[in-house]
């Protein structure tokens, strides 16, 4: 905290499907003190993000909580017939859109409930159905909606096992599990090293969204001014705010860096809550016009 350059709040959720070891394989000093160090920097010598069009590399931790926001939760077949209109919000996503183009060709999110040790593992989900990748975008066209099997027989096609359910006493409602984008080919230092004038946004530590999930904003923690393909300076609050058709559609470049985060994704009345990951690799956008958030 620096009374004159203001405060930065930075959080970070880490959970998996196993014992102890998981904690140790973490090295939580070492990544916290990594951390200080880092926003200790953007703090006292962070300037403001540049006001015309750049590129923008965003590291997992973005990518992950923008599948999970928008792509996961337009995607469960409830919110898309309305049931969840009244406590979460509606969706983007019409049943007449699925086989539309929402992004890039290098663009795919999935969710996959069957990942050995993550935090959302569910082989089978609590109607007894057998859990699977569903590909909710591939090769950036809108292709799967997540189901029970209420929803699959309305879509008059099977539940891909996503009812979940927080406890015996709730009921099984369209549930998330583990929702990322499928990693690319590119090191973190070849999506870097081809962007002329851009900003390295690598966390963020604000995220918005609307309640039909198309309007978009996040703000970053650590970032650094990108030029001639090279890291400068840290960057102060730098905010990227797109329609969900605008991000996934400016990506040109998907990284090899799958990383994922743990979190509790609350819906329903009453409200439940179930361990999901979301994740992916660093990707970067072009041509975004970034905005800036005040200390």
């Amino acid at each position: 905290h620096n009374p004159q350059r203001g405060v930065i709040q930075r959080f970070e959720h880490l959970g998996e499907s196993r014992g102890w070891e998981a904690i140790e394989s973490w090295n939580l000093p070492e990544r916290i003190s990594n951390e200080v160090r880092s926003v200790s920097r953007v703090l006292l010598e962070g300037v403001a993000p540049p006001t015309e069009a750049v590129d923008v590399v965003l590291g997992p931790e973005i990518t992950g909580i923008a599948c999970h926001e928008s792509a996961g939760h337009p995607g469960e077949a409830d919110r898309v017939l309305g049931r969840e209109a009244a406590q979460g919000g509606e969706s983007y996503i019409k049943p007449d859109l699925l086989g539309t183009k929402i992004g890039s060709d290098v663009v795919t999110v999935v969710d996959d409930s069957t990942i050995p040790n993550s935090f959302g593992y569910s082989p089978y989900d609590d109607e007894g159905v057998a859990g699977r990748e569903r590909k909710l975008i591939e090769n950036g066209y809108l292709r799967e909606l997540l189901h029970n099997r209420e929803t699959a027989a309305i879509f008059e096609t099977k539940s891909n096992g996503a009812a979940r359910s927080a406890g015996y006493d709730y009921e099984p409602i369209i549930r998330m599990a583990n929702t990322y984008m499928k990693p690319g080919d590119y090191s973190v230092e070849e999506l870097i090293e081809d962007v002329k004038n851009g900003v390295y946004i690598k966390s963020y530590q604000e995220w918005n969204i609307d309640d039909i999930r198309w309007n978009q904003r996040y703000v970053g923690v650590e970032a650094y001014r990108i030029i001639d393909g090279e890291i400068k300076e840290p960057v102060r609050n730098p905010v990227i705010e797109l329609t969900t058709k605008s991000f996934f559609s400016s990506i040109d470049a998907v990284g090899k860096d799958l990383e994922f985060s743990a979190g509790y994704c609350g819906k329903g009345d009453p409200m439940q809550a179930v361990p999901v990951w979301f994740g992916g690799p660093s990707i970067r956008l072009r041509n975004i016009r970034l905005g800036s958030r005040g200390p």
